[in-house]
């Protein structure tokens, strides 16, 4: 079987984001169940592409991303039409002008868009009313078609599939879930070989060190967690292992500065995928604070997988399931520092780091990439007609 794949983005030609690492995961993890895979995406501006990956102009990134984006999707094109392969798996809007066309013989086509943010945004300002109008026309009417017309919907999980049929108005039986998921074989040969040390960073074996992963953008809730941050050195000595880059990364240092926390945050913009875990496993607690339903967050999974105690918000149903209220976590309303610094103090009272650990190891092995690649096989299998 040989599966396209369309993506604007893909780890590591376009860095490590949620969904970069997604589509790169799941191709990978196809590849090992002997699926051919092939992937076209938007040219790199970090890594070189394998052969493949085929990139096309633009660069989908940036000032004017949504205008860039159709653009990339008006030349993408010709590669649906042209390529030899079983199936399109299209994330985004990638397959939305080939899904449009009124064409016999067409390939059956897997959408899957990842968050709908476009379709939850408020526009107040005269700005935000361009704005709008720029959104109903490049994203959104491309992915209504994308959902509409599409052979099969894949989401990332439970709340996902409930968002897609609230906005959208399509039946369940059209979706199936492909949960983000972690390479767990991966890393434990990341962490086994860690080169990173407390003593490296300046952390002192007796601070306790949260982690955060995320992109800097204002519906992550980044700024929370410095409040909490606040709030927790008060009483002890803790530390912040921040990882991530984007458009709130300015206010963010300066709220850093205003609050007199810049000694106690560790800020890396970018690092490898090894590094990533190396980081995880000197921390002590994972926090993720996101302010929206997104979908199951990634670096949950992610700070699970090397044994650590997660707290992360209650907006979005699929935390309930891998955050075990007490177990392994907690979980805390968005915007609310105090509820972070409360549950770093109940794990840190009642001494529960290993304990949750475990627990959190334990809960992450349903999630092994591994498996969620066979799911998707199973539905190519099906859609391709056995």
């Amino acid at each position: 079987m040989k599966i396209l794949m369309a993506s604007r983005a893909i780890q590591p030609v376009h860095g490590y984001g949620g969904m970069e690492k997604y589509v790169y995961n799941l191709r990978k993890h196809l590849i090992e169940e002997g699926v051919e895979v092939y992937v076209v995406t938007s040219l790199p501006h970090i890594g070189e592409p394998d052969e493949k990956t085929i990139t096309i102009p633009p660069r989908v990134y940036g000032k004017v991303q949504a205008l860039k984006y159709n653009i990339l999707c008006h030349k993408m094109l010709r590669y649906f039409e042209t390529l030899e392969y079983d199936i399109l798996h299209g994330f985004g809007i990638t397959s939305w002008l080939y899904l449009k066309r009124k064409k016999k013989n067409k390939k059956s086509v897997v959408v899957q868009l990842f968050g709908n943010e476009v379709f939850k945004k408020s526009y107040k300002s005269a700005f935000g009313l361009l704005e709008k109008y720029y959104d109903e026309i490049l994203l959104r009417k491309p992915s209504i078609v994308c959902i509409q017309r599409a052979d099969a919907i894949a989401s990332i999980g439970r709340s996902n599939t409930n968002d897609i049929i609230n906005l959208f108005g399509v039946s369940a039986e059209k979706i199936f879930e492909l949960p983000n998921s972690v390479d767990l074989d991966l890393i434990k040969t990341y962490i086994a070989n860690t080169k990173i040390t407390r003593e490296d960073l300046k952390v002192q074996d007796a601070d306790i060190v949260l982690i955060n992963v995320n992109r800097l953008d204002y519906h992550k809730g980044v700024p929370v967690v410095i409040d909490a941050l606040k709030i927790l050195n008060n009483e002890l000595n803790v530390k912040l292992i921040l990882i991530g880059t984007g458009p709130q990364e300015k206010e963010i240092k300066k709220h850093v500065e205003k609050l007199g926390l810049s000694n106690k945050i560790l800020h890396f913009k970018k690092v490898p995928e090894d590094e990533l875990f190396q980081l995880y496993s000197l921390a002590d607690i994972s926090v993720t604070p996101g302010l929206i339903n997104e979908g199951l967050y990634l670096p949950i999974l992610e700070a699970m997988s090397v044994g650590l105690a997660v707290i992360a918000t209650n907006v979005c149903p699929d935390n309930f399931e891998v955050v075990k209220e007490g177990r392994n976590g907690y979980l805390f309303s968005p915007n609310r520092p105090e509820e972070i610094a409360d549950a770093v103090l109940r794990i840190y009272d009642k001494k529960l780091f290993k304990k949750m650990g475990i627990e959190s190891k334990k809960i992450v092995k349903n999630y092994d990439w591994s498996t969620t690649a066979r799911r998707a096989i199973k539905k190519y299998e099906e859609l391709a007609g056995g």
